[in-house]
């Protein structure tokens, strides 16, 4: 099955999960000092292990289930943004990124072939405002999108 990573060290990766996960969301929990703000950013993966399928028209959206506002950083000043790749993004290539935008990753696999060996990598940003309330934010989720065809 596809699913996003986390990478433990060179070749070892874990299932980035939440045992209270709905189907096709990945919660994202954070943490902040709401007076100074802070952002966090995380390298992630999508990876397939299944032998037996590939995947196609990949993509990562992070949504929020209650409010718009909490990926949009437009009223709340919290956001969330995804961006393609493993080296960390600069401010200046942030910047380029809109709040809440999906990113299109390449197939894993194709007709007649599984590929368990490779990881696509995204990185995940998550942004607080100085001043917020406290508060532990759960309404974020990525989207994890696919088509499963099988080998």
């Amino acid at each position: 099955m596809i699913a996003i990573y986390r990478k433990v060290s060179e070749g070892i990766y874990t299932q980035y999960h939440d045992d209270d996960q709905e189907d096709g969301f990945l919660p994202i929990t954070t943490t902040y000092d709401g007076t100074l703000g802070e952002t966090t950013e995380t390298l992630l993966y999508v990876k397939n292990d299944n032998e037996l399928f590939y995947y196609t028209d990949i993509s990562v959206t992070p949504i929020a289930k209650r409010d718009p506002d909490d990926v949009s950083f437009e009223a709340t000043g919290h956001g969330v943004k995804v961006r393609v790749g493993e080296t960390r993004p600069t401010e200046a290539e942030w910047d380029t990124v809109d709040y809440g935008a999906a990113i299109t990753l390449d197939d894993l696999g194709a007709s007649g072939e599984a590929d368990v060996n490779s990881a696509l990598p995204f990185w995940c940003r998550v942004e607080c405002p100085a001043g917020a309330t406290a508060d532990n934010r759960e309404n974020v989720v990525l989207r994890l999108s696919f088509t499963e065809d099988v080998v």
